[in-house]
């Protein structure tokens, strides 16, 4: 596929005008007096020129005609200074299955050493391997040098097919797309991942890099294939893993479909260590990620200590031993507005949906958690532990399931702060098994008529539509008891909240008000 399909993906990625975003854009570097390599016919650009090219800096470009060229490196390119390596849109570098595709070095070891970056856009990466663990098309190794001094940044790219499975030296090993130590920025934008594998971050992995910023991409079908966990062997991030301290990350408009894991996270893996760190979802998709250890869980995200949001989320068809949409331990205050929960399933442990810290304030406002199971336990909505600092606020609990039924499905232990406007359903769990004890103190039980099947509504990700006559329209509380916040101007789809709002991610707009203003006001 040449790498002008990707642009396709940025089309679907428009977020609605009114919807706020944090998301920084991820821009294309000129290309103004680059170097051009080849002489407009395919087979005339060599391994050894690129390397030249790299060597003295620079944009450079291909001049290898009309139609996409794969170009099969001999010998595994080094990045040693500013550099753009533009591919058009019609080059793919290979590493024939054989070897990793581009290092970057930093030969300076000056802590006054300047800063560089390393861009690649309008190109692919595909079939690289290696056997030294870490980095199968990129790696960006640290050693000698002072720390943060190398960028990376990556446009309208694809990485497909490459391996970097565990050598037997790190449990930190892995990255089948890239791996990078310690760079000060790493910028993804409009990029696919497809079918990497890595002992840990199937498709890409940081560890100790300040700040990782990822907009309007896709990571589907990668696979951490390492196990153990840390201590082990790996198996962490099916996708996508963020390890270190003092680090900022930022992922919006992304998709993580279908990626595996044997340990923790098969979508996403982050662990913090400090509360100067931050992780940001915003309209970010987790579906069908599957964790497949016997020993470990979590199928959607996996986030350990440090702060994190996310504004307008689903997790969708997430499955894992324990937790199959989201985990959240230690000391990792959080916020969830506008998020989905759906179809998620704990296989043998507790939440379906969701398990969460009871040691650190978290809120969440306007999210649906509906149809998710926890087939052998109970749960299948949120797992936490009691007491906790859990606030809800307009949420909707629907038809989560569990195999034990006598014990509460929607939540094990209501959350100890009742922001208002919560629902739930059932209220009594079937054969007998008992009422189920309200999720905050002013929950209302009412079947809310939630879908069994989440779609595309319009918007970014897939929501549950309430029917008009549900129950959860306009009777929603329109600020956070307890906080005087008030709840999101938009719903998940990032159309506007009208009038009284409406209970979980879904806002229902009356077909008949669509276009009372005109056609050309609505």
């Amino acid at each position: 596929m040449p790498v002008t399909s990707c642009l396709l993906l940025s089309l679907s990625f428009a977020l609605p005008l009114h919807a706020q975003s944090f998301c920084e854009p991820v821009l294309a570097e000129s290309i103004a007096g680059a170097t051009v390599l080849g002489n407009g016919t395919p087979g005339s650009v060599s391994t050894a020129q690129i390397q030249a090219a790299l060597n003295a800096g620079g944009a450079i470009t291909f001049n290898i005609g009309a139609s996409p060229t794969t170009i099969t490196v001999t010998q595994t390119l080094i990045a040693s200074r500013e550099t753009v390596l533009d591919g058009g849109g019609l080059v793919t570098l290979s590493g024939g299955n054989a070897r990793r595709i581009l290092s970057i070095i930093n030969p300076n070891p000056a802590e006054n050493a300047p800063l560089f970056r390393v861009t690649l856009q309008n190109i692919n990466l595909i079939d690289a391997t290696i056997n030294d663990g870490r980095g199968g098309a990129i790696y960006k190794e640290h050693d000698f040098e002072f720390p943060h001094k190398v960028s990376l940044k990556l446009l309208n790219c694809r990485f497909e097919g490459n391996d970097a499975p565990l050598d037997g030296s790190s449990q930190d090993d892995g990255g089948g797309a890239f791996y990078g130590e310690l760079l000060n920025r790493i910028d993804v934008g409009n990029c696919q991942f497809i079918n990497n594998t890595g002992s840990n971050g199937g498709a890409l992995y940081s560890l100790g890099s300040l700040r990782l910023n990822i907009v309007d991409s896709q990571f589907s079908n990668n696979s951490a294939i390492g196990t153990g966990g840390n201590p082990g062997n790996g198996g962490n991030a099916g996708a996508l893993g963020v390890d270190g301290g003092a680090r900022l990350v930022d992922v919006c408009r992304t998709r993580f479909v279908n990626n595996q894991s044997n340990a923790f996270g098969a979508g996403f893996f982050s662990v913090m260590y400090d509360q100067q760190s931050r992780t940001r979802f915003e309209d970010v998709e987790f579906r069908g990620n599957v964790q497949l250890g016997a020993s470990q869980h979590t199928g959607g995200a996996y986030i350990q200590d440090g702060p994190w949001a996310m504004e307008r989320v689903s997790f969708i068809d997430n499955d894992a031993r324990g937790f199959g949409g989201l985990f959240v331990a230690g000391n990792a205050p959080g916020t969830i507005r506008n998020g989905t929960f759906s179809g998620n399933i704990a296989r043998t442990g507790l939440g379906g949906a969701m398990a969460l810290s009871n040691t650190a304030a978290i809120t969440i406002v306007n999210t649906t958690i509906a149809n998710n199971v926890a087939t052998a336990a109970f749960a299948a909505g949120i797992a936490i532990s009691a007491p906790n600092q859990l606030r809800l606020s307009n949420v909707v609990f629907a038809n989560n399931t569990g195999g034990n039924q006598f014990i509460n499905w929607a939540m094990n232990n209501p959350a100890s702060l009742d922001g208002g406007g919560n629902m739930q359903w059932p209220a009594v769990r079937p054969g007998g098994g008992g009422n189920e004890t309200a999720v905050t103190a002013t929950s209302q039980f009412a079947n809310a008529l939630v879908p069994t099947v989440s779609g595309g509504n319009g918007g970014f990700v897939p929501t549950l539509a309430i029917p008009g006559n549900s129950p959860a329209r306009d009777t929603a509380v329109s600020t956070v008891g307890g906080t005087g916040a008030a709840i999101p101007s938009t719903d998940a789809r990032g159309v506007a909240r009208e009038g009284p709002p409406d209970r979980g991610s879904y806002e229902f707009v009356d077909p008949g008000l669509l276009f009372v203003n005109g056609f050309e006001n609505p």
